[in-house]
């Protein structure tokens, strides 16, 4: 069984303190394959002591620096895509195939290579007061904590933009899918990042918080369940720290009266059944007029048949399994409320036929949901659609809203102007028009119990930024105004 470490601090491996190591089982076959290491607080303490020793000399790097190794980074993940897609797909169990793309890991470093541009690190203002100096600095040490469901694209979402606003970071994977964390932070020295700048922690909750906790640490960039982001908003709140919470969803897709369902059945089944429903955005409720409801919901049913459910690894599998036991266990209890409560159970519900190992479960329909039922309030996080009729437009708006969560909605119809007038009612952090994608350069989070703080885009770099304001005088104001 291999065995990976899981502590590197200043540039190297150690082993951990406790010299302990977890299991990390595929989910696919029950078995497990690798043992990684696990931290202790101490280790999590010596991480944070040599983020916080690195700073300064990162902090201070010149931009282009930073963008030479960020891009030299994207050229890494092209050349090892196939090593870290086998090691995604054995650990979580998204297939092979589609993990290759790593979910376009390299185009969403180059969004962040184009957007540093446009940050304002330094401006002179003069207003009838007088003159000042306005400045944005790292924040400082940040912890970035990240799920199990994407690995690769999430580590990168929470290291990159972090770095390129001269940061330095203490990331911690989740013990389900940490292996490819540890090539990627290799691949970030290859590339030419100095030691201490991005250190590794690998651990389950206990780690992740000693690293909240740890007084070093000014920022926590987070993604993941919204009970664990209310954990560390109460953590991290008395000092003061920074949050970036990326949190749950159940974003609902309103199909108009006019929707074309040829056009929209691809978006619907990719975005509901996707990663095996693992994504936070997915899109879980389908919210129909009613006099179209049987045939949206025959519909998804026959396209959830045709889905191709089985081992990750072969070319064939559009489908994989859940991450875990504990995860598929929830899933089909969740699916069972959905039968109590009177929903029609149309597709799926149970573990596909064949596949007597592994952590599956079919892609699920329901038909004839009310949005009151606990599968259209609670964020499932499996393959299992809702189909809610609704008699108005102003209903299918007050359905989609009505939720504790608003992270991301998608509206439907052959008229684009009017699918924007209702994804404009939508009370969510982001929406889609005739599709589920929003362009990487755009912010992405959510309100509501989805969280607060926007990856992506010019905007995220804003919470890894501090302004600091300078009076002047005339004439330094004048000297710093010159080109």
């Amino acid at each position: 069984m291999d065995q990976h470490p899981g502590v590197y601090i200043d540039g190297a491996w150690r082993r951990s303190a406790n010299r302990e190591s977890a299991a990390v089982v595929n989910p696919a076959t029950e078995e497990p394959f690798a043992l990684v290491g696990v931290a202790t607080d101490s280790d999590v303490d010596e991480a944070v002591r040599a983020a916080e020793c690195a700073l300064p000399g990162w902090a201070a790097t010149a931009l282009p620096v930073r963008r030479a190794v960020v891009a030299r980074m994207a050229e890494l993940l092209e050349e090892r895509a196939p090593e870290l897609a086998r090691l995604r797909s054995l650990s979580m169990g998204a297939p092979y195939r589609s993990s290759l793309k790593l979910s376009n890991s390299a185009g969403l470093l180059q969004m962040y290579l184009e957007t540093i541009d446009e940050v304002q690190f330094s401006q002179v203002r003069r207003d009838r007061f007088g003159d000042s100096l306005v400045l944005r600095r790292p924040v400082g040490v940040v912890a970035g904590i990240v799920p199990w469901n994407v690995p690769v694209r999430n580590e990168l979402k929470k290291i990159i933009p972090a770095l390129l606003s001269g940061c330095t970071v203490v990331l911690k994977p989740a013990l389900e899918s940490p292996l490819v964390a540890g090539p990627l932070v290799e691949m970030l020295g290859e590339a030419g990042l100095p030691p201490g700048v991005v250190n590794l922690v690998v651990g389950g909750g206990d780690v992740g918080e000693a690293l909240v906790r740890h007084p070093s640490v000014r920022k926590v960039a987070f993604t993941g369940s919204t009970a664990t982001g209310a954990r560390i908003a109460a953590l991290a709140g008395p000092a003061m720290k920074r949050l970036q919470l990326e949190l749950g969803g159940k974003s609902a897709a309103i199909l108009l009266e006019d929707a074309d369902l040829d056009a929209t059945l691809p978006s619907l089944l990719a975005f509901g059944f996707g990663n095996s429903g693992q994504i936070c955005a997915s899109l879980t409720r389908v919210l129909v007029p009613r006099a179209r409801h049987d045939e949206v919901v025959g519909a998804l049913a026959e396209g959830a048949s045709g889905l191709v459910v089985g081992d990750p690894m072969d070319d064939r599998t559009t489908m994989g399994p859940l991450v875990s036991q504990r995860q598929r266990d929830r899933v089909l209890a969740l699916v069972s409320s959905g039968r109590d409560e009177g929903a029609a159970l149309v597709h799926g519900g149970s573990a596909p036929a064949g596949l007597s190992r592994g952590w599956y479960v079919a892609p699920t329909v329901f038909g004839n949901v009310r949005n009151d039922m606990v599968i259209a309030r609670e964020e499932i996080f499996g393959p299992v659609v809702s189909v809610i009729p609704y008699d108005s437009e102003a209903e299918a708006v007050r359905l989609a809203n009505d939720s504790r969560y608003g992270l991301h909605g998608a509206v439907y119809s052959r008229d684009d102007a009017h699918a924007l007038d209702v994804a404009l009612q939508l009370d969510t952090g982001t929406a889609a028009v005739n599709s589920f994608d929003i362009p990487v350069s755009a912010p992405f989070g959510g309100v509501k119990d989805s969280g607060f703080g926007r990856e992506n885009g010019v905007e995220g770099y804003g919470s890894f930024l501090e302004y600091h304001s300078y009076k002047l005088t005339p004439g330094l104001a004048a000297a710093m105004s010159r080109p």
